[in-house]
């Protein structure tokens, strides 16, 4: 039996079918589904993110929801602009990293073989800092990256 957090998952994507987008209520699929609203917010934050091909937008209040839309290939700065923005953070760890980079390369945003060096560049080995601040450097280096390569596109 699959869990709660699959369940909405599944949901949320089957509502969405083939449309580039969908708007939800959070309240109303937390009553669908018989959980708290903070259950939806885990799925968003961990199922609908940017490196995961999502971009989310949202608006709280009696009014609110929430806007799940696909990241579109014709649309790379937008998705760059959304990774540098919201996803990367302050801290990056290295298979944080990888997952991002594998999505880039999937959506042929970053081509194999710089995957590769950015990947090189900003691994454990090459990063040789107290282990405190190595996260930071990483993940302020690959936002610099990510913003070069919005000027590329």
């Amino acid at each position: 039996m699959s869990n709660i957090s699959e369940l909405i998952e599944r949901f949320i994507i089957g509502t969405m079918g083939d449309a580039e987008s969908v708007e939800i209520s959070r309240n109303s699929l937390a009553e669908h589904f018989s959980c708290a609203p903070s259950q939806i917010n885990y799925v968003l934050d961990t199922r609908f993110t940017v490196d995961k091909g999502f971009i989310k937008e949202s608006r709280r209040g009696g009014s609110g929801y929430i806007k799940i839309s696909r990241v579109k290939n014709n649309d790379k700065n937008a998705y760059l602009s959304s990774l540098v923005c919201e996803s990367v953070g302050d801290e990056l760890t290295y298979k944080r990293l990888t997952q991002i980079l594998d999505k880039l390369v999937s959506d042929e945003i970053v081509l194999p073989n710089e995957k590769l060096l950015i990947e090189t560049a900003l691994s454990d080995d090459s990063l040789e800092m107290p282990f405190t601040i190595k996260d930071k450097v990483r993940a302020k280096s690959f936002k610099n990256i990510l913003l070069k390569l919005m000027i590329k596109n």
